[in-house]
């Protein structure tokens, strides 16, 4: 067990390791489903989530995989919820 527990840093240090193009793919893509609606319901939120985006991408470009993992999958959650908050004020104005 102890040995388990002295791995796991060793285990975290490799995961931060790999560039994260997936997470960066993934906010991109959540931004890009929110534009539509957010543009016109959310647009504070989603401006928060692309500024965010591109921070990740700012830390992607100096090989800071753990800042930039971090931040594209803040910018995905932002973008989601912008889409969401949009999606509700849509809905309130029918």
């Amino acid at each position: 067990m102890k040995v388990f527990a002295l791995c796991l840093p060793l285990i975290a240090a490799c995961a931060a390791a790999d560039p994260p193009t997936a997470e960066l793919g993934a906010a991109r893509g959540a931004l890009d489903e929110a534009a539509p609606s957010a543009m016109e319901y959310a647009v504070p939120e989603w401006t928060a989530a692309q500024a965010k985006l591109g921070r990740a991408e700012q830390a992607f470009a100096g090989r800071d995989w753990r800042a930039a993992r971090e931040l594209a999958e803040e910018a995905e959650v932002d973008a989601k919820y912008a889409r969401a908050l949009a999606e509700g004020e849509r809905v309130r104005e029918r």
